[in-house]
């Protein structure tokens, strides 16, 4: 067996744009894998921070900074990351989050497991301080998960994580490049063609900041989310569809909720209801919003 065939090559895709207070310790994470044989391809985004003097100060011939003409935003740089990979897998990874060391070795491990599967993704959970996790991806943490996962998106059984994703890089020549900024939408491009391995250990940390994209586009995250259901309705079986929209305006409203959009809150909490007219959560939902309501 050849060095090559033991030990693929993964490339890694690292966008970024005035990352410079996190994005050392993100390629950290990187350097540290026990799997060596990656390179890691930083693709800067017009920073205009010391971002780029950063990267180029490490001593790491893995590590491979290449710096965008104009602004492309996250797709578009993810997108020249691509264009640019030489391994027979490719990960992600964003500029603010980490890894568990062991990460690509255990992906890579399932995927020889695995040669049916075109994919695989991790848990992992959100952070704000570092080992102290606010919420996981899954409740399961440990085992693995093999085959199709299409539907299993829609139950919220499959996390569309980009930094968790291992794909292998002739899946990539069938799917092509992203699409849309929602990386949901390549996630079920993947699972309409390939089957996936879900490994349900922790081994991806999504940092949680006042300006990372999950913050500031809660809305729009959602609203591109009930576009992404209605779009596959035809793909689904009747009782996902409804389940799924159910829930999508169920959690909003409760985030809403939560953040004391009292009418947000309501007025989700009645699109939920109108899915499923026999459910009384959406009305207890409703009833406390309502109570909660400034006087």
């Amino acid at each position: 067996m050849s060095q090559s065939d033991q030990y693929p090559k993964v490339s890694i895709i690292l966008p970024t744009h005035n990352r410079a207070s996190f994005i050392l310790e993100t390629i950290a994470s990187v350097r540290a894998q026990t799997y060596w044989h990656w390179e890691l391809l930083v693709i800067d985004d017009v920073s205009d921070d010391d971002t780029v003097r950063l990267v180029e100060a490490i001593d790491d011939e893995r590590v491979r900074l290449h710096t965008t003409s104009k602004r492309l935003g996250i797709t578009g740089t993810r997108n020249e990351g691509l264009a640019k990979v030489t391994g027979e897998f490719i990960a992600f990874i964003d500029s603010d989050d980490l890894w568990a060391a062991t990460k690509l070795e255990k992906q890579i491990s399932v995927m020889r497991q695995y040669p049916g599967a075109g994919f695989t993704i991790t848990n992992g959970y959100d952070f704000r301080s570092l080992n102290e996790p606010i919420s996981y991806f899954y409740n399961q943490k440990e085992g693995v998960r093999y085959g199709n996962v299409f539907i299993p998106f829609f139950r919220s059984e499959a996390a569309a994580t980009t930094p968790s994703l291992m794909m292998r890089r002739d899946t990539f020549d069938k799917i092509g490049p992203f699409k849309e900024a929602n990386p949901t939408v390549y996630f079920l491009d993947l699972a309409r063609h390939y089957d996936a391995v879900i490994l349900y250990e922790p081994l991806f940390f999504r940092r949680v900041h006042d300006s990372n994209y999950s913050s500031l586009n809660s809305l729009t995250r959602h609203k591109e989310g009930i576009e992404i259901i209605r779009s596959n309705k035809y793909q689904l079986p009747a009782d996902v569809y409804r389940e799924s929209l159910f829930r999508s305006y169920m959690n909003f409203g409760e985030k809403c909720l939560a953040e004391k959009k009292w009418r947000q809150a309501i007025g989700n909490f009645f699109r939920a209801w109108r899915i499923k007219p026999l459910s009384v959560v959406p009305f207890k939902k409703t009833a406390k919003a309502v109570l909660q309501y400034p006087k």
